[in-house]
């Protein structure tokens, strides 16, 4: 199938690429039975995505996939590369490719229908936020960030943001982050949300939201997901193939929580301080996690914490900063608009799967 010769790339900070579609690669998701194999090595990563009705099309620098039928599916296919150094859940897809009918839901800052849910707190280099409406704006420290928002840094460029649950969450340089999903109701100090970093370097201190239960926050990369317990992380994402290291920081007030890495073959659970598990790929299980040393850790993920924003004040009642704005600008506006949101079946029955098997290793470390 040959499509017409389309103008491709970036909405900002880089030039636009004329790709001849007419030798893109055509899959046919109708064709393939929930797992599709898009060539190119790690292209599903580095891809931009665009939704053409039921069609997905993703293209990148010399090459273009488009898949047909892609939205028509009842749950939408994970991405792999053809070699399985890729891969790129359907959940993230939808909100890679935006939404369905963009300009309709506009997100210009202060003009929003969608509640804002977090807000950029520190910034260096250039970092561009891909919003779900199809537009996108490079970032600057006290925009707002919204559900579905697709978050990428360039070479040598880091961002910090701070969620309306008080949770924070730094990404490293040519990063690349979605934000999946985000519900918080403070009054019940409940909530859910899902983060999925498909590269780069990253760290988060997690917030009220991890408070409620085990699988109440997930961040997943291309070959794991991590359940959290309140806790500070740090993380890199990378390729399947390449290595996805996961390590269990001490918080502020020394304290360590407990987080379970887990993927199609095993689950791991951490609860010692720099404890460091490395996973290359989906299908192998989380390795017995080892200790690393200080100097270590900072050679893995270099100073990552340092971007991340200073925790909001405990009491929230007059502290200085946008960190205590957002979370009480954020609350009150979630609690409004987003009080029945909620995961779809699928996600929530993969962490009703993550709860029980924390359940099961928390029984055996207390035998």
């Amino acid at each position: 199938m040959a499509l017409s010769q389309t103008v491709f790339g970036p909405h900002q900070g880089a030039v636009a690429t004329t790709l001849d579609t007419g030798n893109s690669v055509v899959l046919d998701a109708a064709a393939n039975s929930g797992r599709l194999l898009v060539p190119g090595g790690d292209f599903v990563l580095n891809a931009y995505y665009d939704r053409l009705g039921p069609d997905l099309l993703l293209s990148g620098v010399g090459q273009s996939v488009f898949v047909k039928a892609y939205f028509s599916q009842g749950k939408v296919p994970d991405l792999f590369s053809a070699n399985g150094e890729a891969v790129v859940r359907g959940s993230a897809v939808e909100r890679l490719a935006g939404s369905m009918s963009p300009g309709q839901f506009a997100q210009a800052e202060g003009n929003s229908s969608t509640p804002v849910i977090g807000v950029i707190d520190t910034l260096e280099g250039d970092v561009f936020v891909f919003r779900s409406d199809g537009n996108s704006v490079q970032a600057a420290a006290g925009i707002s960030i919204f559900l579905g928002d697709v978050v990428e840094t360039a070479t040598d460029s880091s961002v910090g943001i701070t969620f309306i649950d008080q949770s924070t969450f730094a990404l490293g340089e040519a990063g690349r982050m979605v934000i999946d999903e985000l519900v918080y109701q403070p009054g019940e100090g409940v909530g859910r949300s899902a983060f999925s970093v498909l590269k780069g370097v990253f760290s988060f201190v997690s917030g009220k939201i991890a408070d409620g239960g085990d699988d109440a926050m997930i961040v997943t990369t291309p070959v794991l997901s991590i359940g959290i317990r309140g806790t500070t992380v740090a993380g890199k994402a990378a390729a399947e193939g390449s290595e996805n290291s996961v390590t269990l920081l001490p918080d502020a007030g020394g304290t360590v929580g407990i987080i379970a890495v887990s993927n199609e073959a095993g689950v791991q659970v951490m609860s010692q301080p720099f404890a460091t598990t490395t996973v290359t790929s989906l299908f192998e299980a989380p390795p017995l996690p080892t200790t690393l040393a200080e100097s270590e850790i900072l050679n893995l993920y270099g100073d990552i914490a340092q971007t991340l924003p200073d925790l909001p004040s405990a009491d929230n009642d007059g502290g200085e900063g946008r960190s205590d704005q957002v979370s009480e600008e954020g609350e009150e506006v979630l609690g409004e608009g987003l009080e029945g949101e909620s995961y779809d079946e699928t996600e929530a029955s993969e962490e009703e799967a993550l709860d029980g098997e924390l359940s099961e290793e928390d029984e055996l470390l207390e035998e």
